[in-house]
């Protein structure tokens, strides 16, 4: 090797080590928060702004924070969600048909509703208002869904205050009005936000007067509705491809009617009172007209700690293992007659109904019969025709 090729040898060899080096110092100091796929640290957005070298997005009709007084989103725009919202005492957010607001992923984001505060959301069969995920691959549990704090009695008087975002809720005021949602879609909900999964809508002492009608739930990460306390009544709910359908505790009482559900993970069903049994208000819920087609990992219903007083009737229950799951403390339900189930059809399950714990509860509360559930079995009710 002569000395002009050993030149050229260490001459390149320079070369590539400045470049490594100036890699490096492109990439120091830079957290490694800022490439995992969430908003940390002090990042303006996901994996942006701060401490990471990277500009956040422009994005369309952006909208987050407080909502002080009155705010219209109008027909037929989209808004995009970047931070979360809470619509103050005596404020409202009112959006209109034909809406869609696509949320930033996993940022902690969600719309809460204060207590005096109202969400209004006036959507049409011809033009229904959508959240959704802003991403390009939307997944389950990519924000935090709608959180509404109504003024309506619990049961529970020890905890009145939310998970997420610590926000007040309870009171005496059963006629409560927190929200109204008419022919809305909430998809990709379910995020986790304060080591607790959210619901797409949670209900914590909404009262009687709020609506919540002609509604799909899909694509969820957690609970379509989680119902604490409170009066609501629930009607026209489309609830498929969830890890759980409606989750109550602390003294619902309330209805449902007309509610399909499909593809639901775990626990479609579950009533919970994780106090006193004997504490008052009784949770108590008429459930009529309902569909269920399988699979579900977990029994239809479960009766937790007291449970709930429940009627249902003209139920069509397709592709079950297992009905009901009570436990010790809620088989006095049973046995004093205040769970009725009147007629309800069953249809492929391995089994019509099982009673997991305790096993010996006798069953003649259970009345069954041809029914056609929410109006069409195991097809799309007739009042879905807006959904496509």
């Amino acid at each position: 090797m002569n000395k002009t090729t050993l030149f050229f040898i260490s001459f390149l060899f320079v070369l590539l080590a400045s470049s490594c080096e100036g890699d490096e110092s492109a990439t120091a100091g830079i957290p490694l928060s800022c490439f995992d796929g969430f908003r940390d640290g002090d990042e303006v957005g996901v994996d942006c702004g701060g401490s990471c070298d990277t500009n956040c997005p422009v994005y369309i009709n952006p909208i987050g924070g407080e909502i002080i007084w009155r705010t219209v989103l109008k027909t037929g725009t989209t808004y995009t969600i970047t931070e979360p919202i809470i619509i103050r005492e005596q404020s409202m957010l009112e959006i209109q048909a034909g809406v869609t607001i696509k949320v930033v992923p996993h940022i902690g984001a969600h719309i809460a509703i204060a207590q005096g505060g109202q969400l209004n959301c006036n959507g049409s069969a011809e033009a229904p208002i959508v959240f959704e995920s802003l991403s390009d691959n939307p997944s389950p549990g990519d924000w935090g869904g709608i959180l509404a704090m109504g003024k309506a009695s619990t049961n529970n008087p020890n905890h009145q205050m939310t998970t997420a975002g610590s926000y007040l809720y309870g009171g005496i005021e059963d006629y409560d009005y927190s929200l109204k949602l008419n022919f809305v879609k909430i998809k990709h909900a379910g995020e986790k936000i304060n080591q607790e999964v959210q619901a797409a809508v949670g209900l914590y002492g909404v009262g009687f007067q709020s609506q919540i009608n002609q509604v799909e739930f899909a694509e969820l990460g957690g609970a379509a509705l989680k119902i604490v306390g409170g009066t609501p009544n629930l009607g026209k709910l489309y609830i498929h491809d969830a890890i759980y359908g409606i989750h109550s505790k602390d003294g619902w009482r309330g209805s449902v009617d007309e509610v399909y559900l499909k593809n639901i993970e775990s626990s479609p069903f579950v009533f919970d009172n994780p106090i006193d049994k004997l504490s008052e208000p009784k949770a108590s819920v008429v459930m009529d007209h309902i569909s269920f087609v399988g699979s579900t990992n977990e029994s239809l219903f479960s009766l937790r700690n007291g449970g709930a007083e429940l009627q249902l009737s003209n139920w069509y229950v397709n592709g079950i293992t297992s009905f009901m799951n009570v436990d010790s403390d809620s088989q006095e339900l049973i046995t004093n007659n205040l769970v009725q189930v009147s007629p309800i059809e069953f249809e492929n399950s391995a089994t019509n109904f099982s009673l997991l714990s305790p096993e010996n509860l006798d069953t003649s509360f259970i009345k069954t019969g041809a029914t056609n559930g929410s109006g069409a079995k195991d097809e799309l009710p007739s009042w879905l025709y807006w959904v496509n």
